[in-house]
């Protein structure tokens, strides 16, 4: 491919960006939240360049609404932080400026970066200041991750100015890492699942060479945070494409590494419990308090219905052992904390008490108990993918209904 037709190629050789005029975007500034332009507009008032960058930008130029907005700028958090009172200085590995606005709404302001020299990484005297050497838009873009995330909108001229090639990334719908990918992984293993949430939720096919590259280097996934990989693994089931995701990263052999104990419960029923993610997906409210323990409940589900399957004659304490053992193997792989793995523990066995109907013995305390609601919605999502279990379930919507039709009785309380 010649350097005329390969954008990302030309603009690896040098800071000059190419600028998408207003003409060739639907971006609009009427689609921005009002403070991250204010924080733009103050910036560029005390001589300060000041951009939106990341998801924001790439979610409105594909039409969808972003949950936030991020500013980038060459002020230093210092220097941002005289000038909003409202904020606040974040962070020691990465120096961010939180600014606070009524409403609950945060706009992050980060700081141009670049990589540190040989020489300023030897000299540091703490290694995380390695991360908060400062530097130019077209440096800050070449530390980020994926092209799609690396453009800028400038709401003062209404432009759009892509250093790496993102703008035809987007049109193509390509999830693409900026640099070499096994290098880039190897600096962050999270961006594997990151690329794999991106393609999934986006509807994007990831470039050959990041395929390549993370079949070949999943392993490193294991030398991440736990707890960081906890928060990555409930924001890919949360993002309202945990099927395709969770498909993908088999695919690509990232589950396994992801799931060391784990996946041998979840690879031999895959099929299954992608079936069950795409239900939840369309069906579960990702914003209820129960909702990481119903998806993490559902990786689960397959493997211990084949062991005690839905109207066999099982004791709810034999289905017990079966759900502490799973649930266990995948508290070694991640970090649950104690309430979560209770939840979880707690839904699974109630989706058998389901089974035994509303008339069963028991049957009244749990539809008072806490978790009767949440495990209702989660065996729904059981029949929706399986049709063979729906009559299990319509004995107790025939009693939810009945008990709701009930008239009021104003009786004198008992003393």
């Amino acid at each position: 491919m010649s350097k005329e037709s390969s954008p990302l190629k030309e603009a690896s050789w040098g800071p000059y960006p190419r600028i998408i005029p207003r003409s060739e975007h639907s971006l609009s500034r009427k689609d921005v939240w009002p403070e991250a332009l204010k924080v733009i507009r103050r910036l560029s008032k005390f001589g300060y360049t000041a951009y939106l960058v990341g998801g924001g930008v790439r979610d409105l130029l594909l039409g969808r609404k972003p949950k936030d907005f991020d500013v980038a700028t060459d002020a230093t958090p210092e220097e941002v932080r005289k000038l909003f009172n409202n904020s606040r200085i974040i962070g020691r590995r990465f120096r961010l400026v939180h600014v606070y606005f009524k409403g609950g709404r945060i706009v992050e302001v980060s700081t141009f970066r670049r990589a540190p020299e040989p020489h300023e990484v030897e000299s540091a005297e703490d290694p995380r200041m390695i991360n908060n050497f400062y530097g130019s838009p077209h440096q800050d873009v070449m530390r980020r991750d994926f092209t799609i995330n690396a453009l800028f909108y400038n709401p003062g001229d209404f432009t759009v100015i892509d250093y790496v090639g993102g703008w035809d990334d987007l049109r193509r719908r390509v999830i693409r890492s900026i640099g070499d990918p096994r290098v880039r992984f190897a600096e962050d293993p999270v961006r594997m699942t990151r690329a794999i949430e991106f393609a999934s939720r986006l509807g994007f096919s990831l470039y050959p060479r990041v395929a390549e590259a993370i079949r070949e280097e999943g392993w490193r996934i294991s030398q991440a945070s736990p707890e960081r990989l906890r928060e990555e693994v409930l924001g890919i089931l949360l993002s309202g494409a945990s099927g395709r995701s969770v498909k993908l990263m088999a695919e690509l052999g990232l589950l396994y590494h992801l799931f060391p104990h784990a996946s041998e419960a979840i690879l031999p029923h895959l099929q299954e419990v992608v079936t069950l993610l795409v239900r939840a997906d369309g069906s579960l409210n990702r914003g209820m308090p129960y909702a990481p323990a119903q998806f993490l409940s559902l990786l689960l589900l397959p493997r211990i219905k084949a062991a005690k399957p839905f109207g066999a004659r099982v004791t709810l304490g034999e289905v017990m052992e079966e759900i502490f053992m799973v649930t266990q193997s995948l508290r070694e792989d991640l970090p649950l904390p104690v309430h979560l793995l209770h939840t979880i523990r707690e839904l699974l066995l109630g989706l058998w008490r389901v089974v035994r109907g509303p008339r069963s013995r028991g049957a009244k305390r749990f539809r008072g108990g806490d978790y009767f609601k949440a495990t209702l919605d989660l065996f729904k999502v059981d029949t929706l993918a399986f049709r063979d279990d729906k009559p299990l379930l319509e004995p107790w919507l025939e009693e939810v209904g009945r008990r709701r039709k009930l008239p009021y009785r104003n009786r004198p309380r008992r003393r």
